[in-house]
């Protein structure tokens, strides 16, 4: 009987504690989330003695255990201010927008239960226990445990939850409330964090010095940092000691309003919510291990837990100077890349970093020290523009090289900024927010950039992405050319490191080049020069190398998109080099080339003109084949002379 008893109470207490532990941490069967972002449901054990210390060893690796001498907090009001307008990436055509996350100010312990209560009236909200989102499953090796944040949905009255690895505790808003929010929480220890405005700086010193908490947030109005407490101890000895948020904090703050959501055309107020600026923070996080490179962009941003992204977060002198913060600058920039409108596919890494220059614009700082691959791409980019011949600023091999290629692709946009305005940016911007659809092809986009940034600018900029080799269509050229005058001087020349160049007139005198020309009987230029006594003739002497006869070419530009009604000829003084068939082919870029109509130049010396059959063309480049000529037989002849040519306008 005795046996039996015993049996039974030991067989019970295995089985509650086989339940038990299946219910702590994230009350799913194995102790582990499972990565697919769904929220946590079902019962968690009560009680708040309590502790699992299933994960502690791990923990202690990251994010770091909690000392037991830190108090735990006993039905402790906090209150949050959930009124907020909920600014999607798709409302602003971003890549990434702040969703709404509250920070509590408070900070779970590894394992240990947190009851809060939430009050009645109140849904729609999720708590989530761990700053640290990042998802490292898949990496090896592991320095930290691949998940290590859980959340779940809150109801009102009495919410339990707990998480292995410990972590901030924070609040999730699925719609707002027009009053503030007062939760009772218990279990949880207070954050040292630093809210701007809010906290002294010696006040918030002598907070992290008494805490044993291992994490801690930098707060501001437009953004926030989770930083280590051992790494802001650690600077208290240093030559910059970390003591003055307050500065450090204020400068960010201009960042983010100045040169973040205020260059976006955001704002707080805006009437119309695709122009409103995000209700949220954005926020930056510090880790052991990152899912993607050195930091990777996202909600929030992530850098590596070293010396070089916590002073970036931290230092008075890198944001004063921007000196140190290309990174930070960096990652924030692509979550603001709009890439479904107007930048393209080869503009990955470099959009984002324009950010970095209008903040070094506005602070006065020398761009040369931005990064190493400024001082030297953009004088090889603008040698690259200033070339001639057929270019392709996406593909060009000299335009991609893999250390300077991105940041060789901004110097067109700045060299915009710097001769027109830092405004042309906001202006792009507001106008894709606004824009009635996206653009899914890479010449969509390029057309969108040229339109818009000619409308900011009141020039026709074709000139400027001819030079760059930026392809845009002969139809938005068409449309902006009728509004406005064509580029007079050659910006694709402006050097931004050193405001030296860009002013040089750009010609648009005729030009012609040919397939064959013999030296000492006229240039191709004589068809140029008004005087019919002159001529071009294709070469005879020195013999070519090569087979010589018909099919000539000549190709006839102004250096600009014009339209064009026709063509005009005037042969030879001569009857032996007579031209008589032809065929006319039109260009944007001088590789393309459509046919407009076919001809016969009568055997006449006297003018002859073409007019188009299908109307008028839209184009850059005019390409003359001449087929044959009227001497018989042409192939004991094969050479051919024209004394002018040029285009019905």
């Amino acid at each position: 009987m005795k046996f039996n008893q015993l049996t039974k109470i030991f067989g019970l207490s295995i089985l509650v504690a086989f339940t038990a532990c299946k219910k702590y941490g994230y009350e799913v069967p194995d102790g582990y989330p499972d990565d697919s972002q769904n929220v946590a449901e079902g019962s968690i054990d009560t009680n708040m003695k309590l502790i699992d210390k299933s994960m502690y060893a791990k923990a202690r690796v990251f994010p770091g255990l909690v000392d037991q001498t830190e108090p735990r907090v006993k039905e402790t009001q906090f209150t949050l201010n959930l009124n907020f307008t909920d600014q999607t990436a798709q409302n602003l055509r971003i890549s990434e927008a702040p969703s709404p996350q509250y920070s509590t100010g408070y900070y779970a312990a590894p394992g240990e239960l947190i009851k809060l209560v939430v009050p009645a009236g109140v849904d729609g909200l999720t708590v989530q226990i761990g700053a640290h989102t990042d998802n490292l499953a898949g990496k090896f090796p592991l320095l930290r445990d691949p998940v290590i944040y859980n959340r779940k949905k809150l109801v009102a009255g009495i919410n339990y939850i707990r998480n292995l690895y410990g972590g901030h505790i924070y609040i999730l808003a699925t719609f707002a409330y027009a009053n503030p929010v007062t939760f009772t929480i218990t279990g949880a220890v207070v954050s040292p964090d630093f809210i701007l405005g809010q906290i002294s700086d010696a006040d918030w010193v002598a907070k992290v010095k008494a805490s044993q908490v291992p994490w801690l947030e930098l707060r501001a109005k437009s953004v926030i940092f989770t930083i280590p407490r051992d790494k802001v101890m650690a600077t208290f000895n240093s030559s910059e000691p970390f003591t003055n948020p307050t500065a450090v904090f204020s400068k960010w703050n201009d960042v983010f309003d100045l040169d973040y959501n205020s260059w976006m055309g955001l704002s707080d107020n805006a009437a119309d919510i695709r122009d409103r600026s995000p209700q949220s923070q954005w926020r930056g996080v510090l880790d052991i291990q990152l899912s993607l490179g050195y930091g990777h962009s996202g909600f929030p941003f992530v850098g590596l837990n070293d010396s070089y992204w916590f002073a970036s977060f931290t230092s008075l002198n890198s944001i004063s100077t921007s000196s140190g913060q290309w990174g930070t600058y960096h990652e924030f920039g692509h979550n603001c890349q709009q890439a479904n409108v107007w930048s393209w596919s080869t503009l990955g890494e470099t959009t984002n970093n324009l950010f970095s220059f209008k903040v070094a614009n506005r602070i006065g700082a020398n761009y040369n020290i931005l990064h190493p691959a400024v001082s030297s791409g953009f004088p090889k980019a603008i040698t690259y523009a200033s070339g001639t011949g057929t270019k392709n600023f996406d593909t060009d091999a000299a335009m991609n090289t893999v250390d300077e290629g991105p940041f060789m692709k901004m110097t067109p946009f700045v060299q915009i900024f710097e001769k027109y305005g830092y405004g042309a940016m906001t202006y792009l911007y507001t106008q894709a927010r606004h824009a009635d659809r996206l653009n899914t092809n890479d010449i969509n986009k390029h057309n969108f950039v040229y339109e818009k940034l000619s409308d900011y600018t009141k020039i026709d900029l074709a000139p400027f992405f001819d030079a760059w080799g930026i392809s845009i269509s002969d139809a938005v050229v068409a449309k902006v050319s009728a509004k406005y005058p064509i580029l007079a001087n050659q910006v694709w020349t402006f050097n931004p490191l050193n405001k030296t160049g860009g002013t040089s007139v750009i010609s648009f005198a005729p030009s012609v080049t040919v397939s064959s020309s013999q030296s000492n009987e006229g240039s191709p230029a004589a068809m140029l020069d008004n005087n019919t006594a002159t001529y071009w003739h294709s070469q005879y002497s020195p013999a070519p190398t090569t087979a010589q006869g018909y099919p000539y070419t000549l190709v006839y530009s102004e250096n600009k998109r014009m339209s064009v009604k026709g063509m005009y000829f005037v042969p030879r003084n001569s009857t032996a080099q007579r031209v008589k068939n032809i065929e006319i082919l039109v260009s944007s870029d001088n590789v393309n080339f459509t046919s407009v109509g076919t001809t016969q130049i009568p055997n006449a010396f006297a003018r002859y003109e073409f007019t188009f059959p299908n109307g008028p063309v839209f184009n850059k480049f005019f390409k003359v084949i001449l087929k044959d000529g009227w001497n018989t037989p042409v192939a004991s002849f094969p050479y051919a002379a024209m004394a002018e040519l040029g285009v019905i306008k």
